[in-house]
């Protein structure tokens, strides 16, 4: 959930998209931007055409009785980030490297409210910025501002850092929806040969495409309305963050039980397994909600900063990690077993599952080490794609989950895998033959000895 939490700051940059401006403020000089804003006709593929731009468009009143005073508006493009402390506005003044720039001052005293409107069209992709200065002033004055500022980028109000969620959102919107459908036929067809395992990955497959269909609309909306990210969040965010820490806490759950051998070495857990995942999966849960809840109330007070918020997360943290040694130990614990009765087929499939699991770790691995590196400055991080740096676990889960809707998928003899031991090529014993199946073809099972149930 912290991949897609804004930091903003009133007296700064502001991060924003559409900004609802409603304060009052004194000679201080104010400035705003979206950072990273592509130019006209200059937008990301395949959105390439269309107009970027700048528009400033407020209300302004002084406080002070009797005062008048100018403000001085300015919107440019700047070579690199900067500080604004030094130029004074009211001079003309332009930062160092400023090329591009529009301008103008507008009088405002404390009558009535003036319009502050400046439009200014981005010609090139890079840093924006918005600057606002109280001038000709004999006296302190307060200065009342309400309305908007926007940065519009060619595709929409989304801002260019955000950009790349949207595609890759919809790609795992349409990838889950792929898995879905053939995990679904295959349930339809195998109905009458089905684990209480096989339900557990639909579900688990379903609520991670809802997940991802979620964030999708939610940058999709914003993106179209200019509602910010953040803060307060808004409703279908909080729907968003929902899911998503109910689709990481079953998808854990699952990859544990999984792990444990359940639907595939044995048909149940012993009582001491089966409590201590349920409890687990609580703990996660719980310490989950209670985190979202901080980061909900928190985002409604600009001012609150985010201790409670870091304190809040170290419980989901110690689940986390719970999760994964318990997850590492039962997969090799099962493997081993499975290796030393020569189950060569049931091992094979756990084989697939530690390899896919292991490469995407890797990649996970080798990715937050390239992006170590650019937070040293050893090289420069593309700002079009500041995005990939947090989609590194959702990688991660769509690939285990991926991998045990393959993996684990229903077959004609999938119940038989439970309750029957794979024989040896040479063994002489009846064997149930599973050759019809194309999945297990070669295949021959025996009953399981009851003491493997337990």
């Amino acid at each position: 959930m912290l991949r897609r939490l804004v930091a903003v700051a009133w007296l700064g940059a502001v991060a924003s998209y559409k900004w609802d401006i409603s304060d009052t403020y004194g000679q201080e000089k104010l400035s705003f931007s979206e950072l990273y804003q592509y130019g006209t006709d200059d937008g990301p593929f395949p959105v390439t055409r269309g107009a970027s731009y700048v528009l400033v468009d407020l209300e302004g009143q002084l406080s002070n009785p009797y005062s008048s005073a100018n403000v001085t508006v300015l919107a440019f493009t700047s070579p690199g980030e900067l500080e604004l402390g030094g130029v004074n506005l009211c001079a003309r003044e332009l930062p160092a490297g400023v090329e591009t720039s529009a301008r103008r001052s507008f009088a405002v005293d404390a009558v009535s409210s003036r319009k502050i409107r400046l439009y200014y069209e981005v010609p090139t992709s890079g840093l924006q910025y918005v600057a606002l200065q109280v001038c000709d002033s004999w006296a302190p004055v307060l200065l009342r501002l309400e309305g908007t500022i926007t940065f519009k980028n060619p595709y929409g109000f989304l801002p260019a850092m955000y950009f790349g969620f949207l595609p890759f959102e919809l790609v795992r919107v349409a990838s889950f929806a792929c898995f879905l459908a053939y995990f679904f036929a295959l349930l339809v067809i195998h109905r009458d040969k089905l684990l209480p395992l096989h339900y557990a990955i639909f579900a688990a497959a379903l609520l991670a495409a809802a997940e991802a269909g979620a964030w999708f609309f939610s940058y999709l909306s914003m993106n179209a309305s200019g509602a910010p990210l953040c803060c307060p969040f808004p409703s279908h965010v909080i729907a968003a963050m929902t899911l998503e820490f109910l689709r990481r806490t079953l998808t854990r759950a699952l990859l544990l039980v999984v792990s444990l051998g359940h639907g595939v070495v044995r048909a149940s857990l012993t009582t001491r397994e089966a409590l201590g995942v349920a409890l687990l999966l609580l703990g996660y849960l719980v310490s989950s909600i209670v985190a979202t809840v901080t980061k909900v109330e928190e985002s409604s007070d600009l001012h609150s900063g985010s201790k409670a918020s870091t304190t809040s997360d170290l419980p989901v943290l110690f689940f986390d990690l719970c999760f994964l040694v318990w997850i590492y130990m039962a997969l090799v614990g099962t493997m081993d077993a499975l290796k030393d009765d020569k189950q060569t087929y049931k091992l094979a499939m756990y084989t697939k599952l530690a390899y896919t699991i292991g490469a995407f770790v890797g990649l996970v691995s080798v990715l937050t080490a390239v992006i170590f590196a650019s937070r040293l400055e050893l090289f420069d991080w593309p700002w079009q794609l500041y995005w990939l740096q947090t989609v590194s676990l959702e990688i991660l889960n769509f690939a285990v989950i991926a991998a045990v809707t393959v993996i684990w998928k229903p077959t004609e003899h999938a119940q038989l895998l439970v309750t029957m031991q794979q024989l040896s090529t040479d063994d002489a014993a009846g064997p149930a033959s599973a050759a019809d199946d194309d999945d297990d073809e070669g295949l021959e099972l025996a009953e399981t000895a009851p003491k493997d149930l337990v």
